[in-house]
């Protein structure tokens, strides 16, 4: 693993590279924190038009964030396995109950469902038997309610299958999640979930870049290196790069980095003026010192 050291020559030296590309002009980038004094910013970049202060640092794990990689590695890109399950299914969750948990109540009760012959549940209705004696309550009524606790609102089965779907997906069930009026759809993400850590997690490296002096843009590079699938990332290439951009004051570009083998850097930068675009260059962990 390569050192906090190197991993911020990697970042800065990315941008320098990127922005040559971005700008047309010559980028020029070196170290700026030499811990002389308290919240310095780590690097500074300057092109024809800009003296840039640049923060280097790794996107942290928020709640939302932290729910939707958990949610991915329990449910990869949406589809739960089911022991037992000879059809294939769909559910709608709502809520903030955990993957593991929502797929443990899948698996443990939609074989019973699918035993019970139930082609369609609304699980809040387990409510309107609630004080009825045992014996007048439906039969899924047990699992309608073990279900909705865990954080889903409907289930079907797919009942017009044809072979191919059956064969790819028999034994599953699709998961689609929702988050109400605060989730934007899949395409701005992206924007969303780093608008939201700015204001929250990373609310600090954004003071830090607003107190930088003598510079003319403020620019925050996130890395972004998980091994597992990440909702983030995978709305990039699932759905291309947003419409919408980030919601922060004072902050002229956020890149986005992450390094898929260690001879490259790629990633995405939003730049105010200008949306999002994608880059991807060579590693390169060696100082900076280009003034």
């Amino acid at each position: 693993m390569a050192s906090k050291h190197g991993r911020e020559n990697a970042a800065a030296n990315a941008v320098v590279l990127q922005l040559a590309v971005l700008t047309g002009s010559a980028v020029r980038g070196w170290l700026y924190d030499d811990n002389s004094r308290d919240c310095m910013h780590d690097f500074t970049i300057t092109t024809d038009a800009d003296t840039i202060a640049l923060e280097v640092t790794t996107i942290a794990d928020g709640a939302r964030v932290g729910r939707d990689h958990r949610w991915e590695r329990a449910a990869p890109e949406g589809w739960v396995e089911v022991s037992g399950l000879s059809g294939c299914w769909l559910a709608y969750h709502e809520g903030a109950v955990e993957g593991d948990t929502a797929v443990a109540a899948l698996q443990a009760q939609v074989p019973v469902l699918e035993e019970l012959g139930v082609e369609d549940l609304r699980t809040g209705r387990w409510q309107e038997h609630a004080f009825a004696p045992a014996a007048h309550r439906p039969p899924e009524w047990e699992a309608s309610r073990a279900l909705c606790g865990a954080g889903f609102t409907s289930l079907s089965r797919v009942t017009d299958a044809g072979p191919e779907l059956l064969t790819d997906h028999s034994g599953q069930v699709f998961v689609s999640r929702s988050f109400g009026v605060e989730r934007p759809a899949d395409r701005n993400l992206p924007a969303a979930l780093v608008t939201d850590q700015l204001h929250g997690d990373h609310l600090s490296d954004v003071q830090k870049l607003l107190a930088a002096v003598d510079v003319t843009a403020r620019h925050l590079w996130l890395w972004i290196e998980l091994t597992e699938g990440f909702a983030m990332l995978r709305s990039f290439e699932a759905e291309g790069l947003p419409d919408a951009g980030v919601e922060v004051d004072g902050l002229d570009a956020v890149w986005l980095g992450r390094s898929p083998t260690p001879e490259m850097v790629s990633g995405y930068v939003w730049r105010r003026g200008h949306g999002w675009s994608s880059f991807s260059v060579a590693r390169d962990e060696s100082d900076l010192d280009h003034r």
